[in-house]
């Protein structure tokens, strides 16, 4: 039994008349008492007595009528509730993101640019700031709609796809002033720093990997956590250490931090995350936009 064959039953509960019924559920006449018969059948009784003259509901087609007109009627209800909550995010947009030097740099020039070549379009943008973890649960229940993320990050998610902006290298990242200058550093030549690692709430899994891998080989090394990727900058910048990450997390327009890439095969990616299904259009049409755009924020 499916949900039109309810509601036909309730016109013809309330027409007690098939011609009527046929004509304002766009129906033939035939096809009203197919549907009735079929759904008499099903429930094991008769829902109306018919003859030439006259069409009455049985004391059994009168309980079932009672009962199913309010659960009927909440359904519309529901699906006009939840319409216009599809219609309301279908002109939002909300961006998530882990606050990276990098992410606060560009996100207002993108957002800028997207609203001023998109103004027949108008969207209300949002921003939302959460560790890696949290932007993937934001994700997953709709209350982001694009995150700015990395591929291992959420290689274990489904209804996820993944557009790549930019793939980067894992870096030794130095305060400029105390900065001694090399073109390349090797794993197991780090014992000499003070590193800033980031804890594994922030961090993603190859940073986490790579981050046991310099402890793996370096005796004795000097290592500080930071509980977020921009306390690690701060602490950087503040010449607390020389902190461990992707060369795209810097600021590009920072010059008091200086990025020296490490001796390490695993190149990083950083791009977006949306759902593969069940996305609003907002989103889609900002990720197109951005993926052919990204290259004027690099």
């Amino acid at each position: 039994m499916n949900l039109e064959h309810l509601k036909v039953f309730v016109n013809l509960a309330e027409t007690l008349n098939f011609s009527r019924t046929a004509i304002e559920m766009n129906l033939s006449q035939s096809a009203v008492s197919q549907i009735i018969s079929s759904m008499e059948n099903e429930l094991g009784f008769l829902l109306f007595k018919r003859s030439r003259k006259q069409v009455r509901l049985t004391e059994s087609g009168k309980e079932f009528y009672y009962s199913i007109k309010p659960l009927l009627s909440v359904y519309d209800k529901s699906v006009q509730k939840a319409k216009s909550a599809a219609d309301k995010k279908r002109n939002n947009l909300t961006i998530g993101y882990s606050g990276t030097p990098y992410e606060i740099s560009i996100l207002p020039k993108i957002i800028e640019l997207y609203e001023k070549t998109h103004k027949e379009n108008a969207l209300s943008i949002f921003l939302e700031n959460y560790a890696h973890n949290e932007l993937k649960d934001r994700l997953i229940n709709g209350d982001c709609d694009i995150i700015f993320t990395m591929p291992d990050i959420i290689a274990k998610m489904e209804n996820v796809k993944y557009i790549n902006l930019a793939t980067g290298h894992y870096c030794i990242n130095f305060y400029k002033p105390v900065f001694d200058k090399q073109n390349c550093f090797k794993i197991s030549g780090l014992s000499n720093f003070r590193l800033i690692f980031s804890d594994s709430k922030w961090c993603p899994p190859s940073q986490n990997a790579l981050q046991k891998y310099i402890i793996a080989m370096n005796e004795n090394v000097n290592i500080a956590y930071a509980n977020n990727v921009l306390s690690a900058y701060l602490m950087v910048k503040a010449g607390l250490g020389t902190g461990i990450w992707a060369d795209f997390v810097n600021d590009y327009h920072d010059e008091t931090i200086v990025s020296v890439p490490l001796k390490y095969a695993i190149k990083p990616n950083y791009g977006i995350a949306m759902l593969n299904y069940g996305e609003p259009i907002s989103a889609k049409h900002f990720a197109n936009w951005l993926t052919q755009n990204f290259s004027n924020f690099c």
